[in-house]
Parts: structure tokens; sequence; C-alpha cells
């Protein structure tokens, strides 16, 4: 049975919710850009002392690219993974999942989950540049290690909810 793509109009509105975040993001980072010192720290040992820098410029550019390609990367697996049907995804009870019945709900909801962790790199890339603005706030410049442990902690926090949320969903197998 050919299993035929179709773009719902719910994924469509949840493109442009990613898209208005990323643009959210890339009007902080570079509207932020500013308040950074011409040589940015943007490296830090385990003490919060900087070990790495970089220009303003190369800084910004770094951070919109990697914001741009790691959730666009993201959300391209997932969109293909829903153009090929679900066909080669590894999840449990795969023949109950993909059934022609429920194949469409599922590529669906993988869909949905994709652009949800899309969504979560972007907010963490931001939380990253906003702890280097901080960093670079003192002179000398020293990243706050308590940024580290909220940003790094509620980046894995968020993605461990993702992932079990993920897989339990394919774990239940109704009657």
């Amino acid at each position: 049975m050919e299993t035929r793509y179709h773009f719902p109009v719910n994924n469509s509105r949840r493109y442009l919710v990613i898209l208005l975040l990323w643009a959210a993001f890339a009007s902080y980072v570079v509207f932020s850009a500013p308040r950074l010192p011409d040589r940015v720290a943007t490296h830090f040992d385990a003490a919060g002392v900087p070990n790495g820098w970089m220009t303003r410029a190369g800084h910004v550019r770094f951070t919109l690219i990697f914001g741009t390609l790691a959730p666009a990367f993201v959300v391209g697996v997932f969109t293909f993974i829903r153009a090929l049907g679900g066909r080669g995804m590894n999840i449990p009870n795969t023949d109950y999942w993909l059934a022609p019945e429920r194949q469409q709900a599922t590529v669906d909801f993988v869909q949905r989950r994709g652009i949800w962790l899309a969504g979560l790199i972007v907010a963490f890339i931001a939380g990253i540049h906003a702890s280097i603005l901080r960093a670079n706030a003192h002179a000398p410049a020293v990243l706050p290690l308590s940024d580290v442990g909220w940003i790094a902690g509620g980046f894995g926090v968020a993605i461990l909810i993702w992932a079990v949320t993920f897989v339990v969903r394919f774990l239940r197998r109704p009657a």
C-alpha cells in the first residue's frame, strides 16, 4: 500500500511557531550583541575562568548559524521521517503504530515532537548566549557556575522529559 505524504494545517502552525521562536532568538542575539566586548570570552574552564575567545562578530555569527542549523537539522530529520511514512523508524510496537489506520497519526505525533525538540534546542542556545553575556559583563570575564547548572540542567531535564514521553507514547498498545 502506498503512503501518501500530506501536510496538515496544524503542522503548518507549528512550523510558524518554531519560525517565530527562532526569529525571537535571532533578534535577541543581534540586539544584545552590542553589550559584548570586542573580544568575547566564549569558553570557560571548570572554575568559570575564560580559556577561549572570539570576536564579537564571530560569536554572533557562530551563535546565529548554530542556532539556525541545529534546530533546522532536527526539523528536517523529523520531516523526512514523516515523508517516509515512518518506514525505518525504530519505535516499540512498530507494526501496531505504523499500521495503515494509525500511520498518519503516528507520523504526525513524531513530527510534532521533532518541532518541540527543535524549540528546546533554540532555547538552550539562547541560554548559552545569555550566560556569555553575563560572563562578559564582569571585568575580568567569569562565568557563574550557577548559570551552567541552570542552563545545562534545565536542558537536560527538558530532554529527558521529551525522550521519556516520546517512548512512553509508543510503549502503550491499546487493546
